[in-house]
């Protein structure tokens, strides 16, 4: 077995560091508004919605991050993307996290950005949708989860019935990602079957002037004005709209998840690292009754679990990943490590402001941000009630 990282990770992340070093640094210190400790505040209008300037921002990495070929880097080379390894990505999402909050999630698009979902485009659709979001020209966002199904989407309300050559999108998507800024949205609804059935979803590509966004939510944590909710009353859209097979976008939206589970396990793995890292340093510098704290088995144990336990994810996700690359099924080891990474994303925050103190608690400290961030994350794309669930279906 071979536990190094790929030699193509290693290139990446050093060329990424370049990047941020030219590219991005200095947009951030441009701009300390919306990193400083009132940065929620700076970020978002009355409305709730990202200001242009913040937007501004954004959209230039994205549109640099394109033309560098760090954008969309875990898609096919056949649809412009890197053509990375489930591996690879990964590693590169772990380093991109193991860092101060910044604007570098831009350069990968997260939840804007490409996604394998968009790999069932046909010609016409890649050339309409895939080929501008490869480039960075335009978002687009997930509109799966509702109101009332979160853990149960395919008991989902959302309909679409045929009216001659249109469907007829009747939907209310709550908490998307991306969705006050996307210019189009893939968006799941039943076309057949009954509630409850994983067949009967088809999944449409639905352009941003024909629906709303009803309302910017607030957030604990997170990049504030980034979610919403979005209404489809009676949107008509072409047959050239449906994204693969009708009926069949249920499938292809887990297929998706199952690989997004292990980016959050990796992102969180290097969240966690980062905290680590921090608390560490401040573990030898602060001293208390005449001795650094980090001497002091209270401290000192505390820091050793943490870093046990970060290891013990990152060799986990990273096993995930090489089993989707060698084309075995890894469903049980994806939702593993999504559910070791949010818990110890978790727990690494907590950790963190413990070993700080009050100063950990106090807002010009990273730690509260991402200790209000990292609670999120035993949430989305899937509790983690949910991964124990997977995990024991495929044991029994």
């Amino acid at each position: 077995m071979d536990f190094s990282e790929p030699s193509e990770a290693v290139q990446i992340t050093k060329a990424l560091d370049d990047f941020i070093e030219r590219e991005v640094a200095p947009l951030e210190d441009a701009h300390p508004e919306f990193l400083g400790e009132d940065y929620q505040r700076h970020i978002v209008d009355e409305d709730g919605y990202q200001v242009p300037a913040y937007r501004e921002i954004v959209e230039t990495i994205r549109e640099r991050s394109a033309e560098a070929g760090f954008y969309g880097m875990g898609m096919p080379e056949e649809v412009g993307g890197g053509g990375l390894s489930v591996l690879t990505n990964a590693v590169v999402v772990e380093h991109l996290a193991d860092r101060p909050p910044g604007f570098h999630g831009a350069i990968t698009g997260g939840a804007g950005g490409p996604t394998p979902v968009l790999l069932a485009c046909d010609e016409d659709q890649r050339e309409r949708y895939l080929d501008p979001l490869m480039a960075g020209e335009v978002t687009t966002c997930f509109a799966l989860t509702e109101p009332d199904h979160g853990s149960d989407p395919h008991y989902m309300d959302a309909t679409a019935e045929r009216d001659g050559d249109e469907w007829v999108i009747d939907a209310n998507k709550y908490w998307i990602t991306n969705g006050p800024y996307a210019d189009f949205a893939m968006v799941f609804a039943r076309t057949a079957g009954e509630k409850g059935d994983y067949e009967g979803i088809t999944c449409f590509l639905v352009d941003s002037e024909d629906y709303e966004v009803a309302k910017v939510h607030r957030t604990m944590g997170l990049t504030p004005g980034g979610q919403c909710e979005l209404r489809f009353d009676g949107v008509r859209v072409d047959e050239g709209q449906v994204l693969g097979e009708v009926d069949r976008g249920f499938q292809t939206a887990m297929n998706w998840i199952g690989g997004g589970r292990i980016n959050i396990a990796a992102n969180a793995v290097g969240n966690a690292q980062f905290l680590l890292d921090l608390a560490v340093e401040y573990a030898r510098e602060r001293e208390t009754f005449g001795k650094p704290i980090g001497h002091r088995q209270g401290v000192s144990f505390q820091l050793a679990d943490l870093a046990t336990d970060a290891e013990t994810t990152r060799q986990l996700y990273r096993y995930a990943a090489w089993k989707i690359d060698e084309g075995e099924r890894a469903r049980k080891e994806e939702s593993m490590a999504k559910l070791r990474g949010a818990q110890l994303n978790n727990r690494a925050a907590d950790v963190a402001m413990q070993v700080y103190g009050g100063a950990g608690f106090m807002k010009d400290q990273p730690i509260e941000r991402q200790y209000r961030t990292a609670r999120v994350l035993r949430i989305f794309e899937g509790t983690d009630e949910i991964q124990k669930r997977t995990i024991a279906r495929e044991l029994i």
